[in-house]
């Protein structure tokens, strides 16, 4: 039986460190980050495990493998399906190929897949980290791996694309407010990330500059999936009465939409709704739902063309750039005029 060929994790065990350190050590950078004891106790384990660095010696040689990985944090989300479709197409039409992750949103799950794909020698990375993958992006730029932020951002002077939260939070509101409707729910994500933070932001932009009250609108959270949107729904349609929804998420539109429903509500000439996204259900309802296209085919694609220019020597300072996204009037507001 062929002899398992032994990998930086294996190396990271046995001189107990991180795949990172050993990255660095066996990249030749390591004088810059660990101590000359640790150095050789990485080297002695790469040479007790026989280690055979193949893609390394590939890398010093200035050899692309034309491999590339993106990270995101869900399959489910649509968006992120179709920033994963949209980096697929432009990598493939650079010769480069795609691994593709998902973390779950779990930070831990984030840190072992980040050390994993360090490990296989990937020429570069997308990823939309989680809440607090500021280590493993730290990590990703620690073992000199070129990198790209796609929609959340963390730390500073990293390239990174995204969209423009606030500002389309902020006109998705207006055209309700435009609509003459006055009492709106806000149902969105309990999260802290800044893209959430910015959407609230946006919409309490537009009902402050239309003079609206704050008493005549409700802001509701809760978990990020449809069984925790209707009972916060159901609460708001029985005790605060609004003529329309403002929803954040589209894998929270659903439970929204069955609660207005359940109360033999009808969309739109009882309650309006706007959705920021578009789930894949929204043009085959009657009505069909008036929605926020969001840039998210874009945002893959330009984070591709970003990375692959960096991997054949472009060189700029780290970018961050944000794309908008347009509202598809369709026929689930109302309007009150």
């Amino acid at each position: 039986m062929r002899k398992k060929q032994a990998t930086l994790k294996d190396i990271a065990v046995l001189a107990e460190a991180s795949v990172a350190t050993v990255s660095w050590v066996l990249n030749g950078n390591s004088r810059k980050y660990v101590s000359e004891q640790l150095r050789e106790r990485v080297l002695k384990a790469a040479k007790d495990l026989n280690y055979q660095p193949n893609p390394l010696a590939q890398r010093l040689k200035g050899k692309s493998r034309k491999l590339l990985a993106v990270v995101v944090p869900q399959f489910e989300n649509i968006f992120f399906n179709h920033i994963v479709i949209g980096a697929e197409k432009y990598a493939n039409s650079q010769g480069y190929r795609l691994l593709i992750c998902s973390t779950d949103d779990h930070p831990q799950k984030e840190w072992e897949l980040v050390n994993q794909l360090i490990a296989t020698w990937v020429d570069g990375i997308l990823i939309a980290p989680t809440y607090s993958g500021e280590d493993a992006v730290k990590s990703i730029l620690g073992a000199g791996i070129p990198l790209v932020l796609l929609d959340r951002r963390v730390g500073k002077n990293i390239d990174y694309i995204g969209m423009d939260n606030f500002q389309i939070a902020y006109t998705g509101t207006k055209y309700l407010l435009e609509q003459k409707h006055r009492r709106i729910g806000y149902i969105g994500w309990e999260s802290p990330l800044h893209t959430m933070l910015a959407r609230n932001q946006g919409f309490l932009k537009a009902v402050e500059e239309f003079g609206v009250s704050r008493d005549e609108i409700q802001i509701r959270k809760c978990a990020r999936n449809p069984e925790s949107s209707y009972p916060i729904t159901k609460e708001l349609l029985a005790d605060f009465k609004p003529t329309a929804f403002y929803i954040d998420q589209n894998t929270i539109a659903d439970g929204v939409v069955k609660a207005i429903r359940d109360a033999e509500l009808r969309i739109p000439e009882d309650i309006s709704v706007i959705i920021h996204g578009e789930p894949t259900w929204a043009v085959m309802n009657i009505p069909e739902f008036t929605c926020i296209a969001l840039p998210d085919f874009e945002i893959g694609s330009e984070g591709a063309k970003l990375l692959i220019e960096k991997l054949e020597g472009a060189s700029h300072k780290p970018k961050e750039i944000y794309l908008s996204g347009n509202i598809v009037e369709r026929a689930s507001v109302r309007n009150l005029n």
